[in-house]
């Protein structure tokens, strides 16, 4: 018995007629009666032909749970070894956010290149809006990035989510506080990424649902840069305060009345296939974010989101 033997019946199976059968398979009749007549000289009469339409015999039809049941496993099996083919050689893009560097990313993707060394990683600092063309249009297999409005052809898997902070220098005059009220960000100038930024448009989002309006002074295009310029004035940044690591001349400062958080999210196009390389560096990014302060939710569609606003700002 071959797996043709298989396919060929339930061809059969299917249409009740040996006609429509062959065509289906693109074989002639007499081919497909000869195959048939193999398997049931193998198993037992599994085709009643004493009428105009085929029939199942009761073998035939217990037959034919089974052999649906060993095609399926054989094309699950099949599946499952082109995918070990893609992990063994292949190549996986990702988009990330700008400030990947202060992320567990790195790590991770050290691990991945590790444990699979003949699969090339492409990784690249998008902004919001590249990352989001990049999926549909199939040039990254998934991003990981801060949560924010995107498509509707995009699905956002939140995994982690983490307390900002007021960010100063010695100059500043609220340095060595430890508490300010998210009000108190009213009129304070304040150095930002630029606009297009995941992170800035949190920002921007969380001060306009409360009516708060800083004064932007300075925008760039890097977290460092920001910092810098932020260490030596006496202007605020807003930034996650695990990420300044050692850095003696900037005091964070804990926002309250509201907090904000920031959150974390694994990216994919909604239709596209996922292949073996992009879910095994998903699932090693869960984990790597799994002691944040926020517990990983369903993946959800952008039409399922609550606003960002609000699933933003977190009341005391």
């Amino acid at each position: 018995m071959e797996l043709r033997h298989l396919r060929y019946f339930l061809k059969i199976a299917e249409t009740l007629s040996f006609t429509r059968a062959a065509d289906g398979l693109h074989i002639s009749q007499p081919t497909l009666s000869h195959q048939i007549k193999q398997l049931e000289r193998e198993i037992g009469p599994l085709l009643d032909r004493s009428k105009r339409m085929v029939r199942l015999t009761a073998q035939g039809k217990v037959f034919k749970t089974y052999a649906e049941r060993a095609i399926k496993e054989v094309e699950t099996g099949l599946i499952a070894v082109a995918e070990l083919e893609g992990l063994v050689h292949g190549q996986l893009a990702i988009g990330v956010f700008r400030s990947f560097s202060s992320s567990p990313l790195p790590q991770v993707l050290v691990q991945f290149s590790r444990s699979y060394p003949g699969v090339k990683v492409f990784v690249r600092q998008l902004r919001l809006v590249e990352i989001e063309r990049g999926l549909i249009d199939g040039s990254l297999d998934l991003a990981i990035t801060y949560e924010s409005p995107v498509s509707e052809k995009i699905v956002v898997e939140r995994i982690s989510a983490e307390p900002l902070a007021l960010i100063v220098g010695k100059e500043h005059p609220f340095h060595g506080r430890s508490r300010i009220s998210l009000n108190d960000l009213d009129g304070q100038p304040m150095v930002l990424l630029n606009p297009e930024a995941p992170s800035r448009q949190l920002i921007d989002r969380c001060l306009s649902a409360h009516g708060i309006v800083p004064h932007i002074v300075i925008e760039m295009n890097s977290y460092e840069a920001v910092l810098a310029t932020v260490r030596c004035s006496a202007f605020a940044t807003i930034y996650a305060a695990r990420n300044l690591g050692n850095a003696p001349d900037l005091h964070a400062i804990q926002l309250t009345d509201p907090a904000l958080r920031r959150t974390t999210a694994i990216f994919w196009h909604r239709d596209r296939y996922r292949s073996a390389a992009a879910r095994v560096v998903a699932d090693m990014v869960r984990k790597a974010y799994a002691g944040h302060p926020r517990k990983r939710s369903p993946a959800t569609p952008r039409a399922q989101h609550q606003s960002a606003a609000s699933a933003s700002i977190v009341s005391r």
